[in-house]
């Protein structure tokens, strides 16, 4: 950037701010900005380059005074980003997660019970009914199934 040519033609800069800060640790150590400038007119323009603007001056309703002024025209932008570890947060999180996969299986099983084609085998796989005192025969659709004393 040639600094001279600056000063007299004006120029449009950006100034781009940049926090990226742990919270978990000391603030004045841990949270530095970084500072990023550019500028964004274009320097070889052939009509007006820089930053520049016209104003009248009027005196009366025949004369005024034209005024070009040239200068710097600031674009600042500021962006950041930080965190703090929390408990609550991760507890809620947790939470939802958890709820999410206990609604995941319940979904599963209405898709697979009542919309698949073969859902009378899955209801066959997944409810089985035990009766009997101690449990050794189980009752399937057809008929009973009879189980020894060592089978599982």
């Amino acid at each position: 950037v040639n600094f001279s040519r600056v000063a007299v033609d004006g120029s449009i800069i950006s100034v781009r701010i940049q926090w990226d800060c742990d919270l978990d640790h000391d603030f004045w150590t841990h949270c530095r900005p970084e500072y990023h400038f550019r500028r964004l007119d274009n320097a070889d323009a052939k009509i007006a380059p820089g930053w520049n603007f016209r104003y009248a001056h009027y005196f009366s309703d025949q004369t005024r005074t034209l005024y070009k002024a040239y200068g710097l025209l600031f674009v600042v932008d500021v962006q950041g980003r930080a965190g703090k570890f929390s408990l609550i947060p991760l507890c809620l999180n947790l939470g939802a997660g958890l709820a999410l996969l206990s609604i995941a299986t319940v979904i599963c099983d209405i898709i697979v019970l009542h919309c698949m084609r073969d859902r009378r085998v899955y209801r066959d796989k997944k409810y089985l009914l035990v009766t009997g005192s101690d449990a050794f025969q189980v009752r399937r659709r057809g008929g009973y199934e009879g189980l020894a004393a060592g089978d599982e």
